[in-house]
């Protein structure tokens, strides 16, 4: 990714961690500052000055955040931080990292230009003043008038619905970086969907901390089922994929949309963390898990239906791991994502007695793994010969011929499984972003193959 500029304007390296809201706010600061006259670029060897939008949801995050900044630092990079780490420890930054001129919270994306003069002045004038720029509580919401360019390659395009969360989840430290609920407006969201539609996307996956809580600040009711609704009708998008469901706020109005839409994809991504009663209660989870899954089956039976659990939690004995063994056994789901319990200071659970040894946790998850495994390989192979519309994400050329990359409405970007179609040279492959039918013909524990039909 580069982007030029007319200015003689320090050129900004932008790196973005973690996940894909996260992703929506680098963008729209990306927009922010071309739009300025900024040149921006992926490659941190061509900057003036790096900006990095952290993660800090679990260690391994901030591990990977830590790394990124002290690798551009010994580099000689100068820092702008952003994001989750920066709203998370704030000024204590520049103690760790001298070689940040700013730090940048989750809330003030819209501040990014101000802050980027700023700290060319300071560069330029060689003053050594750092710029704190973090709300206490976040709360600005980039909507559709904010600048955003797209780094994504392809057709298919992340929207943020609303920010923030009002649960507290024993173990979940976003909200605490987040702020409570902040939903935009439907009018806004559709007005950024056609806007980017008109630029040729094709999928829109709608994101946010706890997408089936939209409205519920602003219009004092859940809406996500009026929000889906005019997306469908409105946007001109051939896919809307929803992601992050929360198990008690998965009413049957929202389904019923979901199923009456043809072009909403039928595709449930529901973290529902636990099976056992013990555990989720001390989660501060609903303990409605199976009845949300039977709700949703109901009325979407041909959903595909992807979760997540954590393993090793605080107090979780052979007894509660095995209930939620046979509770995945039974259940079935199409995709699966297992992670073990990681303490996060400033989370309830971190102060939280029997925690599980790392052995344990690594151990409960692999065999969660090898479970899972064999459900998705079995619930793949009863795709064999049949046909199914495909996304096509992208074509690889090899010795043999072209790997067409494609994802079925089974799979969301860059998380779950991908449909392969092998060609020969000589084959005419139709682009990237056109939906195509194709014959299921093989298959392993994740993926598909297929040929054009």
């Amino acid at each position: 990714m580069a982007i030029k500029a007319e200015k003689k304007l320090p050129t900004i390296g932008v790196s973005t961690l973690g996940c894909p809201k996260n992703l929506v706010d680098t963008e729209n600061m990306i927009g922010i500052l071309h739009a300025a006259g900024y040149p921006i670029t992926s490659d941190h060897t061509k900057a003036d000055i790096s900006l990095v939008n952290t993660c800090t949801f679990i260690e391994g995050s901030t591990n990977e955040s830590i790394d990124t900044l002290t690798e551009l630092a010994d580099a000689g990079q100068k820092l702008i931080v952003t994001g989750c780490m920066a709203q998370r420890f704030k000024g204590d930054l520049f103690e760790e990292l001298p070689e940040a001129q700013a730090v940048v919270g989750t809330g003030n994306v819209k501040d990014i230009l101000k802050v980027v003069k700023e700290v060319t002045r300071n560069l330029n004038e060689g003053r050594d003043s750092k710029i704190l720029c973090v709300d206490e509580v976040p709360m600005a919401v980039a909507d559709a008038t904010t600048p955003r360019i797209h780094t994504q390659t392809g057709s298919s395009v992340y929207l943020k619905i609303a920010e923030g969360c009002d649960h507290r989840c024993a173990f979940c430290i976003i909200p605490y970086l987040r702020g409570d609920m902040k939903s935009r407006t439907v009018e806004d969201i559709v007005t950024e969907a056609k806007a980017l539609v008109a630029g040729g996307a094709k999928e829109i996956v709608l994101v946010s901390q706890d997408s089936t809580a939209y409205g519920t600040d602003i219009y004092k009711k859940r809406a996500l089922a009026q929000l889906l609704e005019a997306l469908a009708d409105q946007s001109g998008a051939k896919w809307i994929r929803l992601m992050y469901a929360y198990p008690t706020e998965m009413d049957a109005e929202m389904l019923s949309v979901i199923a009456s839409k043809p072009n909403i994809v039928k595709y449930i991504d529901i973290p529902l963390q636990h099976a056992s009663a013990k555990i989720l209660k001390s989660m501060r989870r609903p303990l409605t898990v199976k009845d949300t899954v039977e709700l949703i089956r109901k009325h979407l039976p041909q959903a595909s239906i992807r979760t997540t659990f954590i393993v090793g939690f605080p107090g979780e004995t052979d007894e509660d791991f095995q209930e939620l063994y046979d509770f995945i056994e039974e259940t079935r789901f199409d995709r699966v994502g297992i992670f073990t319990y990681s303490k996060e200071q400033g989370t309830p659970a971190n102060d939280y007695d029997e925690q599980v040894p790392d052995k344990i946790k690594n151990e409960r998850r692999n065999r969660l793994m090898l479970l899972q495994q064999r459900i998705s390989y079995e619930k793949n192979q009863e795709y064999l010969g049949k046909k199914l519309e495909v996304f096509i994400e992208h074509i690889e050329e090899n010795e043999t011929g072209y790997r067409v990359v494609t994802r079925s409405f089974r799979d969301a970007p860059e998380i779950d499984g991908q449909v392969y179609i092998h060609c020969d040279h000589d084959a005419i492959t139709p682009a990237p972003g056109e939906f195509v039918s194709v014959k299921i013909t093989d298959c392993d524990e994740y993926d598909l193959v297929a040929e054009f039909h």
